[in-house]
C-alpha cells in the first residue's frame, strides 16, 4: 500500500498540463529572436528568466539558429523599448525585421511561485508563440504549466522552470523539423 501510494504521490507531483498548436505549411525558420517574456505573476524577473531558459534549451536541440539575447536586448534599449511593459512593445513582426531575424518567439509567464500547503509544491505556467516576421503570423504556439514535486523528491522553482523550459524547446525543435521537411 505504501508504495502504491508513493508512485501515486510521484505522479501527482510530477504533474503537468499542455497544449501545442503547429500552423501547417509554415515557412522554414533560418534564425529566431526569444524576446524576454511577459512577466504576469509577482516574481521578479520570471520574464527575463524563462527566456534565457527557452534559449538555452532551443541552442540544445541544435534545430535553430537563436539570436544572441544580449543583441536582442541592446536593441530593446537603443530603440527605448521595454519588454515588461507587452501593451507598449511593437509587433513581433516589426521588432523581427529589426533584429533581421525569420520568426520571433514571444510569450507570457503565467505562474511562477511555491504552491501553500503542508509542503510548498513549486508551480510554473507558460505560454509561447513562434512569429514569422515576414508574414506577421503566428505558426506554432504552446502551454505549459506544471507542478514539481515535494514529498517525495525535492524539486526547485528553477528546475520546474527549466524542465517546462527543456519541453517547449523540444516541441518547438519537432515542429521545425516538420517543417524543415516540406
Amino acid at each position: 500500500m505504501a508504495v502504491l501510494a508513493a508512485g501515486v504521490l510521484t505522479l501527482l507531483g510530477c504533474a503537468s498540463a499542455e497544449q501545442e498548436w503547429v500552423k501547417p505549411g509554415a515557412a522554414r525558420v533560418t534564425r529566431v529572436a526569444v524576446l524576454p517574456f511577459e512577466n504576469q505573476t509577482t516574481a521578479l524577473r520570471a520574464g527575463q528568466s524563462v527566456a534565457e531558459l527557452l534559449v538555452s534549451e532551443l541552442l540544445a536541440t541544435g534545430a535553430v539558429k537563436v539570436m544572441d539575447p544580449s543583441e536582442v536586448a541592446d536593441l530593446l534599449r537603443r530603440e527605448n523599448l521595454d519588454p515588461a511593459d507587452a501593451a507598449r512593445l511593437p509587433s513581433a513582426q516589426r521588432v523581427g525585421r529589426l533584429l533581421q531575424v525569420s520568426h520571433v518567439l514571444q510569450g507570457s509567464v503565467t505562474e511562477f511561485r511555491y504552491k501553500p500547503g503542508l509542503s510548498e509544491t513549486p508551480a510554473v505556467g507558460l505560454t509561447a508563440r513562434l512569429v514569422d516576421v515576414a508574414s506577421g503570423e503566428v505558426v506554432w504556439t504552446a502551454s505549459q504549466a506544471r507542478l514539481g514535486s515535494s514529498w517525495v523528491r525535492e524539486d526547485g522553482l528553477a528546475r520546474v522552470a527549466q524542465g517546462v523550459a527543456r519541453d517547449m524547446a523540444t516541441h518547438l525543435a519537432a515542429a521545425l523539423g516538420d517543417a524543415r521537411a516540406r
